[in-house]
């Protein structure tokens, strides 16, 4: 069975592997467009990289880190009361939508007046 896979850098890498008939085992040869065992390496060399974190994710996970060590009840209070105060963001949005579907609605009923009036 043939199973091509992507490599990196353009490269495909096309797996064949055979079944054993009688123990069940299976045995994997890889065979590189043009590279032979040097892209064999190349590939090995990659997956032994460790995986790249995105700022978002170490930011995350070092917030995660920063609330289990100081996991005091002073703390808990602390961002659940930020999380719902006046200075939060969440809280800030949804007031702000609710002006503006206010606003829109007193000019709505301003131009329906508008319109009553030349209509007559």
């Amino acid at each position: 069975v043939m199973v091509p896979v992507m490599a990196g850098e353009g490269e495909t890498v096309v797996t064949e592997a055979a079944a054993g008939k009688a123990s069940g085992e299976s045995t994997a040869a890889a065979v590189v467009g043009g590279g032979g065992a040097r892209g064999v390496d190349d590939l090995l060399d990659e997956m032994s990289r460790p995986e790249k974190l995105s700022t978002v994710a170490k930011t995350s996970a070092d917030w995660d880190l920063f609330k289990s060590k100081n996991a005091d009840a002073a703390l808990k209070e602390q961002l659940e009361s930020k999380a719902r105060g006046n200075e939060a963001y969440l809280v800030k949005k949804d007031f702000l939508g609710r002006v503006d579907e206010r606003r829109f609605e007193l000019e709505r009923r301003e131009r329906d007046r508008e319109r009553a009036k030349r209509g007559k």
